[in-house]
């Protein structure tokens, strides 16, 4: 790979830097108007000798060092669905035209190769999608040639249910660089990984399904089941559930298979008859070993879902569904803000947390009916930070501004992809 240099503006608590540096590039500078966030990306990241400002509006293109690249996510309280929706003349989402104005101001020799930008998803429709319109309209002007992709940060390893726009833009004047989607249009269908009748079929995910219609689904256009993993790397099948307080303290590049499967195997005799009346029994219980085998017996295993709630109950969490209620189960995730509202949705997140805001008002389903607040460890955790560089930030700020912080947060995970993406990240090292 060739290493490139990056600033890190609006740099919050450096889930870009951190995506970027494992992608093996080199951060020179960050700026972070927030002092709370500063204070713990200054505790978290070697900055020694590096530049830095905090307020980008107060920024002349002078002042600004050359980098390969600028990564930035803007404020997004003036986009946000959960904001007033002014938009980019808002005060705070605005910023954005001062970054951009930076760049104008520059020589084309001087402006970076790359910009990567991160906001939420109602950028794309906000007034109407013109302010995206205004968006890619600047970069334009500004020499470079956009691309962007909606990413999930459950699809990259980390157990959250996170829409964000990516915006991958290159100066023109460089070349044109094919760098976005991420994933490809063009994967093989779906595999078949358990047979059987219509309904118990398991499918991987690693293809594209048929089209969808209404009363059915799947390859074949036919019903079936779908084995759900979210690791970047081969489905792991463990002894234990990997839920959302469990696991993350292993770094970045250690959280494949956080989300695999849970399942439990048990030796079953005459496994294609289950109504057949036997004596003794025909089934063993989860670890013993298998039946004898003998001439005249027909052997299998049955495989199930794994559950700390046998009897599979749940707690009922109101919800503006046709239900109004949705059921959560041990280890997913609940929305704790307004639980008497009668209008939010999508407060249960199944086997994930949902959105992470400012507030930390995400909780979980413990066994017992228990639900609890996530912990600011746990929130960092979902955004795909080690606990190493928690550790750093906790000891230099409270529980509030940590809160805020994750919430704020590029998510790690998906900053990496973003930057593997880059063809430089790519390419063979040359000696």
């Amino acid at each position: 790979m060739r290493r490139m240099t990056f600033l890190d503006l609006c740099s919050g608590i450096g889930g870009f830097r951190l995506g970027l540096e494992r992608a093996g590039h080199k951060c020179i500078g960050y700026c972070e108007y927030d002092k709370f966030a500063r204070a713990s990306y200054e505790a978290m990241y070697d900055t020694e000798g590096e530049w830095k400002a905090d307020d980008v509006t107060k920024l002349k293109s002078k002042d600004v060092p050359y980098a390969d690249i600028w990564c930035f996510g803007f404020p997004c309280q003036d986009i946000s669905v959960a904001g007033k929706q002014r938009g980019l003349v808002g005060k705070r989402s605005g910023i954005y035209y001062n970054i951009i104005d930076l760049i104008k101001g520059k020589e084309e020799s001087d402006k970076p190769a790359y910009l990567l930008v991160e906001n939420v998803k109602n950028l794309l429709s906000i007034n109407a999608g013109f302010d995206f319109a205004s968006v890619l309209s600047e970069m334009d002007q500004a020499g470079y040639d956009c691309r962007w992709q909606v990413l999930n940060s459950k699809n990259f390893g980390v157990p959250q249910n996170r829409e964000r726009v990516f915006i991958i833009a290159n100066l023109r004047s460089r070349g044109r660089r094919e760098i976005l989607p991420l994933c490809g249009e063009n994967a093989a269908a779906l595999k078949q990984l358990i047979g059987g009748m219509q309904g118990y079929r398991v499918y991987g995910t690693d293809g594209i399904s048929t089209t969808l219609v209404g009363n059915a689904g799947g390859i074949g256009v036919k019903t079936g089941l779908y084995f759900i993993d979210q690791s970047n790397t081969a489905p792991k099948i463990t002894d234990t559930a990997r839920c959302l307080t469990a696991r993350y303290n292993a770094g970045i590049i250690n959280h494949a298979a956080a989300n695999s499967a849970v399942l439990e195997v048990r030796p079953v005799l005459t496994p294609e008859r289950m109504e057949k009346r036997q004596n003794g029994r025909r089934m063993k219980e989860d670890g013993e070993p298998m039946f004898t085998l003998t001439s005249q017996d027909r052997h299998g295993v049955y495989i199930c879902e794994k559950t700390d709630d046998p009897d599979n109950s749940g707690v009922k969490v109101k919800n503006a569904t046709k239900a109004g209620y949705e059921e959560a189960h041990i280890g997913d995730g609940i929305n704790l803000a307004y639980p008497e509202s009668s209008t939010r949705r999508g407060r249960v997140g199944k086997g994930c947390s949902q959105t992470l805001d400012c507030s930390g008002q995400m909780g979980t389903l413990m066994k017992g009916g228990r639900i609890r607040r996530l912990t600011p460890r746990e929130c960092f955790r979902l955004q795909g930070f080690p606990d190493e560089l928690y550790e750093k930030a906790a000891a230099v700020n409270s529980d509030a501004q940590l809160y805020k912080q994750a919430g704020n947060a590029v998510t790690a995970m998906v900053a990496y992809a973003v930057a593997m993406s880059l063809p430089e990240s790519r390419e063979p090292d040359i000696f």
